[in-house]
C-alpha cells in the first residue's frame, strides 16, 4: 500500500494524549498550534493536524481524537469523551458541541470536510461520513443515532449497480431528531424540522416539517408565527420554571416588580446575584460580576453591565454565574444567542 494511516492514532495517544492538560498545551504550541485561553484537554485526548487553531474556553473529553489537515475550532466548543473525528478539513463555530461517542470520518478524499456553524449540537452515537463535504448551518441540531452519508457504494458500478458520491448541506435552524438518515447529495433548507426515524433522500426546501421513510413534506410555511402576547406568556412561563429550577437546587429566589420590569434576586449562602428583565429599555443601577440584564425591548445592548442578553436580536455580551445558568436553562427551549464580545 502506498498510503498508510492508522485508524486510531495509538502513538500520539500514548506519547501526548496522557499528558496533563497544561503540558499538552505546551507541546501543541511548540508544534505551532494556536491555542486560546482556558482550553482544556481530557486524559487521552489528542488533536492532530498541520494547521490547528483552537479558540478560548474550548474543551476535549476523555480519549477524544480530532485529526484533520486543517483544524479550526471556535470559542466555547465542546468535544465529548470517546468521540473520533478524522477528516480533511474541520471547522467548528463558537458554542457548538459534539457529544460523546460521535464518529466523523469514512473514506478519505481531497474534498473531505466537516464545517459546523455556531451553536450547533451533534448528539451521541451519530455517524457523520465526510467522504465529501458536509456543511451544517448555525443553530442546527443533529440528534443521537443519526447517520449522514456522503457516499453510497459497495457493489460494482461496472455491473450496473448504483454508486453515489455527493456532499450534504444542512441550513440554519434545522432539527434532525434521533435516528434520521440523510443520503448523499441532499440539501436541506433553513427552518426545517424532521420527524424521528426519517430517511431523507431528496432536497428539502426551507420552512417545512417533513417526516417518513422516505421523508415527505407534511407542513409548509413552518413554523407558524405567534403573537407578541403569546411570546410574553411563553417567556413568563420559562422564567417561572427557571425559578423552580433554582429552588430545586437550593437557591433562594426573590421576585420584585419595578414598574413593568422585574428583578430576580438569587442567593445561596453568602453569594447573591440579580437578574433584571427590562421591557422598556430601563437600565438597573447595579453593576457587578454576578448580575445579568435581560433586554426585552428595542434598546441597544449595553456594555455597562457584567452580562447583557438581547432577546429580540438574540445577542449576548459578557458573562456571570446566574447569566450562564439562565442561558443554559433556556437553551432547553431552543433559545440561543450570538456572542458579540
Amino acid at each position: 500500500m502506498l498510503i498508510k494511516k492508522n485508524k486510531i492514532p495509538v502513538k500520539q495517544i500514548i506519547l501526548i494524549g496522557f499528558l496533563p492538560s497544561f503540558l499538552k498545551k505546551i507541546v501543541y504550541r511548540i508544534k505551532g498550534y494556536k491555542i486560546g485561553k482556558n482550553v482544556s484537554f481530557g486524559m487521552g485526548s489528542v488533536v492532530i493536524g498541520k494547521n490547528v487553531v483552537i479558540g478560548d474556553n474550548s474543551s476535549f473529553g476523555l480519549i477524544s481524537v480530532v485529526r484533520a489537515k486543517s483544524v479550526n475550532i471556535g470559542r466555547f466548543v465542546k468535544v465529548g469523551a470517546l468521540t473520533m473525528i478524522d477528516t480533511g478539513v474541520l471547522d467548528i463555530g463558537d458554542d457548538s458541541r459534539i457529544n460523546e461517542k460521535v464518529i466523523v470520518g469514512g473514506t478519505s478524499t481531497p474534498e473531505s470536510m466537516l464545517k459546523v456553524g455556531k451553536r450547533v449540537i451533534i448528539m451521541e452515537y451519530s455517524y457523520i461520513n465526510t467522504t465529501k463535504p458536509i456543511i451544517i448551518g448555525d443553530d442546527s441540531g443533529i440528534g443521537g443515532h443519526c447517520l449522514l452519508f456522503t457516499h453510497g457504494s459497495w457493489l460494482s458500478q461496472l455491473d450496473g449497480f448504483p454508486v453515489s458520491f455527493a456532499p450534504i448541506t444542512i441550513g440554519n435552524n434545522v432539527w434532525l431528531p434521533w435516528r434520521v438518515f440523510v443520503m448523499p447529495g441532499v440539501e436541506i433548507g433553513n427552518q426545517v424540522v424532521v420527524g424521528a426515524n426519517s430517511l431523507i433522500s431528496k432536497n428539502v426546501p426551507s420552512n417545512v416539517l417533513i417526516a417518513g421513510s422516505p421523508a415527505k413534506i407534511i407542513a409548509t410555511d413552518y413554523p407558524k408565527s405567534i403573537s407578541d402576547e403569546k411570546k410574553d406568556l411563553i417567556f413568563s412561563n420559562i422564567l417561572s420554571e427557571f425559578c423552580d429550577h433554582l429552588a430545586y437546587n437550593d437557591f433562594n429566589v426573590v421576585v420584585d416588580k419595578v414598574g413593568i420590569n422585574t428583578m430576580y434576586t438569587v442567593s445561596k449562602g453568602k453569594s447573591l446575584s440579580q437578574l433584571f428583565i427590562s421591557k422598556n429599555g430601563q437600565l438597573p443601577s447595579f453593576v457587578n460580576s454576578n448580575n445579568i440584564l435581560i433586554m426585552y425591548s428595542e434598546t441597544n445592548i449595553t456594555k455597562n453591565i457584567s452580562m447583557c442578553v438581547d432577546l429580540l436580536n438574540k445577542q449576548r455580551i459578557g458573562k456571570s454565574d446566574v447569566g450562564e445558568e439562565f442561558l443554559k436553562f433556556i437553551s432547553r427551549y431552543g433559545i440561543r444567542f450570538n456572542r458579540i464580545d
